[in-house]
C-alpha cells in the first residue's frame, strides 16, 4: 500500500480538479451470496505509476478494502427504534481481489424473505473504507495513518450534532508530521451533480443502505479523503514534445509573453533554463521586525499542530472532521533537488526531472551538457515522485516556494561560449479550504525580460568661448580685445 508524507506547496497560478470516475461492468450470479465489486473514483493509466491508490493498486495482494454491515430486519437502517444496533452483519471485512473477483470469507448470505412476505424486505446496510487496515494486528505500527474503527454504530455524528438519530461507523485516522501516511478512501455508491448553478454544483451521494436480497454485486466506487498537491505526470504519454501531452502536478514553464522567440529557448544554439532546487515549506506563523501574524486566506493568524492530527472519516456521509477545532495545519518543508545525494529521508523528497535539472558536473559542451530546460511548454518538475504533497481536508494552508534556476544563452563570443545568470525568486499563496479528494496543481511561471538596448547621440556642444576682436587691425592682442563670443574673430588682414 502506497504511503505519503502530509506536505503542501505554492506558486504563480493554482488549479484544482477533482477525480475523474473509473466504472467496470459486474456480472450477477444466481446465487444469493453477498459479492462486491470495487470500482477507483480516479484512474491512472501510466505503468507502474502507484503515486496514490487506484484500482490496481486496490487489487494488490496487500491492498483491497473493508466493509461494515448491519442487518436491521424490514426495518431502515436509520430507523431511531434501533438504539442498539451494530455491526452484526460484517465487522471491517477484508475484500481482496483473487485476479477474477473480489472475494472474503466466510463467505455472507442475503437474508430470505420472512413468511407472508411478497417481496424481499430484510435489509443490510454496507459501508466500506480503503485501503483495508487491521488496527489490532500486533506487527502493524498504529501511531500513524488508520489507527481503528467505531467498535459500534455510534450516535454521535460529529459532522451533524443535530441528527443523533443516524448510526455511524467511523474510521479514525492520524496524520503524522514526520511519517508516511497511508491513502484513505470512502466507497459509496453513486452520485449526482446538479449543475444548475455551475458555479455552485450541488452534487449528493447514495450509500448501499436498506439493501434488500439481490443477485448483482453490492458496488462501491472509492474517492480519496485526502487531497493531493502537485504530483508526477499522468497518462501514457510522458514526453513533453509531444502534441498530446498534458503536464499536470507540480509544474513549471516559461512566460511565452516575455521571451523572445528568436533567442531559440531549449535549442542548442540557444537559451536554456535549467532549475537546480525547489522547496516548498509552510509560512512561518510570524515573520518580520518587529514580528507580525502571518494569516490564512481569510486574515485570520495561522497556527500549526504541535503534534499529529487526528480525525475520523464518517462512512455514512463521507465527511471527514479533524478532531482539532478549529483545524490546524501541520508544517512541512519539502526540497526538490538536482542532486540525488540531496534525495533521502528527511533532506528532500525528490529529484527533479531529467528535461529540467541543473548539471552537477562542469559545463564543457553548452549542447551536450545541458538539457533542454525550461521553455513556454509546460513540464511537471519530477522525475519520480517518492513523497507526493498531500494535503489535509478542512485546513487553509499558507506556503512558500523558493526557486532557484540558472539562465544560459549559447554565445560563441564569450570565453566559455555561454552567458549565465543563476536567479532564485521566492513566493506565497494562500488557499482557501482544502476539500477532500481534489487535486490541486501547481504552475510555476518563469517570467523573462530580454536585455535590450537603446542608443541616443548627444549634439555637439556650443557655449561661450573667449575670442579675439583686432579692433584696430594691427594684429596685436591688445587689452580689451579679448571678449565672449560664438565666433573666433581673425585679423581682418588673414
Amino acid at each position: 500500500m502506497k504511503k505519503y508524507f502530509i506536505f503542501a506547496a505554492v506558486a504563480a497560478v493554482v488549479m484544482s480538479a477533482s477525480c475523474a470516475k473509473n466504472e467496470t461492468t459486474f456480472k450477477t450470479y444466481a446465487d444469493d451470496a453477498v459479492l462486491f465489486g470495487a470500482y477507483s473514483g480516479r484512474t491512472i493509466t501510466k505503468a507502474g505509476s502507484t503515486d496514490d491508490m487506484n484500482l490496481a493498486a486496490l487489487k494488490d495482494s496487500t491492498a483491497g478494502f473493508g466493509v461494515f454491515a448491519t442487518y436491521t430486519g424490514t426495518d431502515l437502517f436509520e430507523n431511531t427504534s434501533l438504539p442498539g444496533a451494530t455491526n452484526d452483519f460484517m465487522y471491517n471485512e477484508k475484500i481482496t481481489w483473487n485476479g477474477t473477483e473480489w472475494t472474503y470469507a466466510p463467505v455472507k448470505y442475503w437474508p430470505n424473505p420472512t413468511n407472508g412476505q411478497n417481496a424481499d424486505a430484510q435489509r443490510v446496510s454496507f459501508f466500506a473504507y480503503a485501503p483495508y487496515a487491521d488496527p489490532t494486528a500486533t506487527a502493524a505500527d498504529n501511531s500513524y495513518g488508520i489507527i481503528g474503527f467505531s467498535t459500534a454504530l455510534a450516535a454521535d455524528d460529529p459532522s451533524n450534532p443535530a441528527s443523533p438519530q443516524h448510526k455511524h461507523n467511523f474510521v479514525s485516522y492520524k496524520f503524522s508530521k514526520n511519517k508516511p501516511n497511508v491513502d484513505l478512501m470512502w466507497g459509496y455508491k453513486t452520485k449526482t451533480v446538479d449543475n444548475t448553478d455551475p458555479s455552485n454544483p450541488v452534487v449528493t451521494y447514495t450509500i448501499n443502505n436498506n439493501l434488500t436480497r439481490t443477485l448483482d454485486k453490492v458496488r462501491f466506487v472509492f474517492q480519496h479523503l485526502l487531497s493531493k498537491l502537485g504530483g508526477s505526470q499522468e497518462g501514457d504519454i510522458t514526453d513533453p514534445d509531444d502534441p498530446a501531452y498534458q503536464a499536470n502536478g507540480l509544474v513549471v514553464k516559461a512566460n511565452p509573453v516575455s521571451i523572445d522567440p528568436t533567442n531559440g529557448f531549449g535549442a542548442d544554439n540557444g537559451t536554456k533554463i535549467t532549475i537546480s532546487r525547489i522547496v516548498v515549506a509552510s509560512a512561518p506563523e510570524t515573520e518580520g521586525s518587529p514580528a507580525a501574524a502571518v494569516t490564512d486566506i481569510e486574515d485570520i493568524p495561522i497556527s500549526y499542530a504541535t503534534g499529529d492530527q487526528t480525525g475520523k472519516l464518517d462512512l455514512y456521509t463521507g465527511v471527514f472532521t479533524l478532531d482539532t477545532t478549529p483545524a490546524q495545519a501541520i508544517q512541512f518543508s519539502q526540497t526538490l533537488s538536482n542532486n540525488p545525494a540531496d534525495v533521502t529521508a528527511g533532506t528532500a523528497d525528490s529529484e527533479i526531472s531529467d528535461r529540467l535539472k541543473e548539471p552537477l558536473t562542469a559545463i564543457t559542451d553548452f549542447a551536450a551538457d545541458l538539457p533542454k530546460g525550461v521553455t513556454e511548454k509546460a513540464v511537471n518538475v519530477y522525475k519520480d515522485e517518492s513523497n507526493p504533497i498531500i494535503l489535509i481536508p478542512g485546513t487553509k494552508p499558507v506556503v512558500d516556494v523558493t526557486l532557484t534556476y540558472i539562465v544560459r544563452t549559447y554565445d560563441e563570443k564569450l570565453p566559455v561560449g555561454y552567458s549565465e545568470v543563476p536567479q532564485t525568486v521566492w513566493g506565497r499563496i494562500k488557499f482557501p479550504v482544502i476539500e477532500k479528494n481534489k487535486k490541486y496543481n501547481i504552475v510555476m511561471i518563469i517570467g523573462l525580460n530580454d536585455v535590450k538596448f537603446e542608443a541616443e547621440v548627444e549634439d555637439w556642444a556650443t557655449g561661450t568661448y573667449q575670442v579675439w576682436v583686432d579692433e584696430d587691425n594691427d594684429g596685436v592682442v591688445d587689452p580689451g580685445e579679448m571678449k565672449d563670443g560664438l565666433e573666433i574673430g581673425l585679423p581682418r588682414n588673414l
